[in-house]
């Protein structure tokens, strides 16, 4: 009697995992064990407000007449902070629930990393790419530390860009970038590019992407546009970011003195940038269908790079996103952005242990320089990422033909790898 052959483990996918797995206990003793910085404190009162006034009647409340700030989170995060509400009456604490929600969305970002590259490079790139966001030091102390929702938006467009790209179920793939837009406004530059995919390459997935995005857009978004129209518009849609703002290009022009520049960058410049960088990879895609995923990480990097608003816990932004387009620089960019978050939570700190909680305060020149050199690095990876975005087509996107020109040195790396992570697999399934 044949016996049937027991599955092969896919090496990649475990290794990857175990990582990830690993690094989140170690994210989850810090969040159990630390306050982090001064926006727990900030969302402890937007709980209270949701509380007390529920999530969409929370839009009805002046937090700048409680604690000097403004609730400006889309609606989707009214509803998450109803469900955290729920977990402390259970004795499970704001401040662990919404790291520990942070962290396991990297595992997920470090998956969908490995997922998305496997069928694009080499393996082993790949796997390492993988590996790298699972243990990076940018979403281990952003995730893990700070305290915020940034992890959490960025695996939901990675996961919504694969779905509707590769897997080509574009219903659920829209309700997740629905999702992701629910809980920030940055995945708004994604959309284009995604609109552009299915409506010239993919035609008969675009009913169901607007469907599935459209259902879960009117789902979470409506009730607050209804009753709190004016304050979404000035809280959530027009919000500029804070005045201190030591990143990019707008510091650069503060540092020479370029007033009019600067100004123009936090005024009608924020506008413009959105545009860029939505618009630009989007006409990237118009014209070759198989660099869509890169065009989507060519987004968040960018947006990220030009963005006049900042706050540290923005690095996050752009982790996944670089793997996507350029192990090297990526790598570079997340050890200098690894280094200077530590540096700077540090120094809120007073030094080690982080038991306090960490009030940010204006940055030293020496954490001014090393954000300069984290601006420089990621810079470098938007360079490569568009050049390989440019690059002649050489490799197929996922669904379709394998072109003959290029191909050897793929395979024969392929070969290589297997050796060390096991086959390739044709159509990854999760």
């Amino acid at each position: 009697m044949d016996v049937p052959r027991r599955p092969k483990l896919d090496r990649p996918r475990l290794t990857v995992g175990i990582a990830a797995v690993a690094v989140f206990a170690l994210k989850l003793k810090i969040a159990t064990s630390t306050y982090g910085t001064e926006d727990i404190e900030t969302w402890l009162g937007f709980a209270h407000g949701v509380a007390r006034h529920g999530p969409v009647g929370v839009y009805g409340v002046d937090f700048r007449a409680i604690n000097g700030t403004l609730y400006n989170h889309p609606p989707l995060i009214g509803y998450y902070l109803d469900f955290i509400n729920r977990l402390v009456k259970l004795g499970i604490p704001l401040k662990v629930t919404l790291r520990a929600v942070s962290s396991a969305a990297d595992i997920g970002s470090a998956l969908l990393v490995l997922e998305i590259l496997r069928t694009r490079v080499v393996l082993w790139r790949a796997t390492a790419s993988g590996l790298a966001v699972a243990g990076s030091p940018v979403l281990f102390l952003i995730s893990g530390y700070h305290g915020n929702t940034d992890p959490l938006f960025v695996m939901l467009v990675l996961l919504g860009s694969f779905l509707i790209i590769d897997k080509q179920w574009a219903l659920s793939g829209g309700a997740v970038i629905a999702l992701a837009l629910g809980v920030k406004l940055v995945p708004v530059v994604v959309l284009p590019v995604l609109a552009v995919h299915v409506i010239r390459h993919r035609r008969a997935l675009a009913g169901r992407a607007v469907l599935g995005f459209g259902t879960v857009f009117a789902v979470t978004w409506g009730p607050a546009l209804l009753s709190h129209f004016t304050q979404v518009w000035q809280n959530v849609l027009s919000y500029s970011g804070i005045d201190n703002r030591p990143w990019g290009l707008v510091h650069f022009a503060s540092d020479l003195h370029w007033t009019a520049v600067s100004q123009l960058l936090v005024g009608p410049g924020k506008t413009l940038v959105v545009v860029a960088c939505a618009l630009v990879p989007a006409a990237l895609v118009w014209r070759r269908a198989g660099v869509t995923m890169e065009a989507v990480a060519l987004c968040l990097v960018a947006f990220l790079l030009l963005s006049p608003a900042f706050g540290v816990q923005y690095l996050a932004w752009a982790v996944a996103a670089a793997y996507l387009l350029d192990l090297w620089t990526a790598t570079l960019f997340n050890a200098l952005a690894g280094l200077t978050l530590f540096v700077i939570y540090d120094s809120w700190n007073h030094g080690l242990p982080w038991t306090l909680m960490a009030r940010g305060h204006v940055l030293t020149l020496g954490q001014l320089a090393l954000l300069t050199l984290v601006w420089a690095a990621l810079a470098l990876v938007l360079v490569a990422g568009t050049r390989s975005v440019l690059a002649p087509a050489g490799r197929p996107g996922p669904g379709q033909a394998p072109v003959a020109e290029g191909q050897k040195k793929k395979v024969a790396g392929e070969a290589a790898s297997s050796r060390l992570f096991g086959s390739r697999a044709e159509s990854p399934k999760w």
